[in-house]
């Protein structure tokens, strides 16, 4: 099994979806498991319906558009996820290319990575500004006595991370900054004295 394929399955155990609706949804602001092209699902459905992990009925549709199918897990999928939940999961580092910028700092220019560091932590401030309004709507509907109340409850535990991944991420570039900032200064008066 593939992660590909446990992200559908995740996803198939909260609603039947067609491929169509699995696109779209990964297409929504906060998704918790990043981007993933419409060309890798629809062979991950196949391969899922081929060990018998989800299954799908024909849904006609109006006019000239073609029938779709909506997919949905069997109880064999259900378990094959909910095992893998409940599996150990080694420990991983994520690659992030700015990161492993930052370890060669000290070769750049200050003034250079001083907006690379601006920009990075505006792309994240942007980043942490969405999660905290889609999760501010979520506890709206929440609030408002949604039937999916149960399921915002539990993404609320993604946001959780997810939010505190941006902060953190956002007090690491201002630290950074701050330390270029002295760096600059100090090359301005090093400029001067010579």
């Amino acid at each position: 099994m593939t992660t590909l394929e446990y992200k559908l399955l995740g996803m198939l155990a909260r609603q039947p979806m067609s491929g169509y609706d699995l696109v779209s949804h990964l297409k929504q602001p906060f998704v918790p498991f990043g981007p993933i092209s419409h060309t890798q699902i629809y062979p991950a459905l196949a391969s899922l319906e081929r060990k018998g992990l989800v299954r799908y009925h024909i849904v006609e549709q109006q006019a000239v558009r073609p029938d779709k199918k909506v997919y949905e897990l069997t109880e064999e999928g259900r378990t094959a996820l909910r095992q893998w939940a409940e599996s150990p999961t080694p420990l991983v580092f994520s690659y992030d290319e700015f990161f492993l910028k930052a370890y060669s700092l000290w070769l750049a220019d200050p003034e250079r990575m001083i907006e690379r560091f601006r920009e990075q932590a505006q792309l994240h401030q942007e980043k942490l500004a969405l999660y905290e309004q889609v999760l501010q709507s979520k506890q709206l509907a929440i609030n408002a006595g949604s039937e999916q109340a149960d399921v915002f409850e539990e993404r609320d535990v993604l946001f959780q991370y997810v939010i505190g991944y941006e902060q953190n991420y956002l007090a690491w570039c201002q630290s950074v900054l701050q330390y270029l900032e002295q760096r600059k200064h100090q090359h301005s008066q090093e400029g001067k004295q010579v």
